[in-house]
């Protein structure tokens, strides 16, 4: 039986990131993945920062459109437009992106097992075995470390003992015809994403994306929401297509075990604000090829060795995630009367123009602006 020197599980942003890493250092990557090919199972929206675009180089043809402004809707009716001079964000072709990602791994000789889905990981004292379902030659495959980049979701962090995530949301999406709409809409209304918020991104042409996070119900709640902006002529009526996941709102309790690494979306390195985790999971993806590469000069993949992995994330990511998770729950318990009043008071406050002057605001890293928030406009 072949050994590899690493077997990367989801051949997602995270995933073919590690890949590549590894692979240009000179190591033996594997990457099994259940879909046939790397651009299937997308529900997002591609909407990602300017300082992501930048950080990981990432090809300007993947870009549908530039993203300068949005709009917040509150469920009275009430509006916050806020803008920056420059855009701060794009909307790539997230398909494409994966696709894009798992050729430059490819590239640099990573090979992926397409049509596969790993069904246990199990650590040995020379090696780690991921069991393989499908139909492939190789049942079981052998490395020196593994790394599960499956997206949230997968059942092989609590078969090795690393926890559950618990707290998470429903997302769901569906590509539409749209009238006349050239900026991001945000929608907040209780009684139809409870625990949420829905979008309309523009995409290219007259194309846009429609969609929610909520607690409960994805799929009726988008049927609610494409008939409002149908009603609102914001989007023309017909047959849509809608796509739904599960959006993880805290970390795994533990993203380390013996040879083992979990990252993205399936350790919940997720913008709890946003639901966002390109961004996070390609960091954290660096982060652990760093890890990983230590580990291979070393030749210890012992839990304690890999726990630097943990300890390097949490630094870069936990005050994000904790201050993004508390805003979150903030706003989600928030009635539509309390909702219609902070963005009031946010209007008065000056919320529009403190974007504008880009003091303390990011796309990506919203820790401080929401600090800054909680200040000015709470209680409320």
């Amino acid at each position: 039986m072949m050994l590899h020197d690493i077997i990367i599980v989801g051949a997602g942003p995270a995933g073919s990131r590690i890949a590549q890493r590894l692979s240009q250092l000179g190591y033996d990557v594997a990457v099994v993945e259940k879909n046939p090919r790397p651009d299937g199972d997308v529900c997002c929206t591609g909407l990602l920062g300017q300082e992501c675009l930048s950080a990981f180089s990432l090809d300007n043809g993947l870009v549908l459109r530039q993203a300068s402004s949005a709009r917040l809707l509150s469920p009275g009716g009430e509006s916050l437009r806020l803008s920056r001079p420059s855009p701060v964000a794009a909307v790539v072709d997230r398909a494409r992106l994966n696709e894009h990602l798992a050729k430059l791994a490819q590239a640099s000789g990573a090979r992926y097992l397409f049509g596969a889905r790993a069904s246990g990981i199990s650590a040995q004292p020379d090696a780690v075995e991921v069991k393989l379902d499908g139909e492939l030659d190789e049942a079981v495959l052998r490395a020196k470390a593994a790394v599960i980049a499956t997206g949230f979701g997968s059942t092989l962090p609590a078969k090795l003992g690393l926890g559950e995530i618990k707290q998470f949301v429903l997302g769901a999406q569906a590509e539409v015809a749209i009238n006349g709409i050239d900026e991001v809409e945000v929608y907040f209304d209780q009684k139809l994403t409870p625990g949420g918020f829905a979008w309309l991104v523009p995409t290219t042409g007259k194309r846009g994306l429609v969609g929610l996070l909520t607690r409960s119900q994805a799929d009726s709640s988008l049927e609610k929401l494409l008939s409002s902006l149908s009603a609102q002529g914001k989007i023309a009526s017909g047959q849509v297509v809608p796509s739904y996941d599960i959006v993880p709102l805290k970390p795994l309790p533990r993203t380390y075990a013996e040879r083992v690494l979990v990252v993205g979306e399936a350790a919940g390195q997720v913008k709890p604000t946003t639901g966002g985790g390109v961004y996070y999971g390609l960091l954290c993806a660096d982060i652990a090829a760093g890890v990983l590469q230590r580990s291979f000069e070393a030749d210890d993949f012992s839990a304690d060795a890999l726990s630097d992995y943990e300890e390097e994330w949490r630094a870069k990511l936990n005050r994000e995630l904790v201050i993004g998770y508390w805003a979150r729950t903030l706003l989600a318990n928030l009635s539509n009367r309390r909702i219609d009043r902070l963005f009031h008071r946010a209007g008065q406050n000056g919320l529009p123009e403190l974007i504008s002057n880009g003091n303390g605001f990011s796309f990506d890293w919203h820790s401080q602006l929401l600090l800054k928030l909680a200040g000015s406009f709470l209680p409320f």
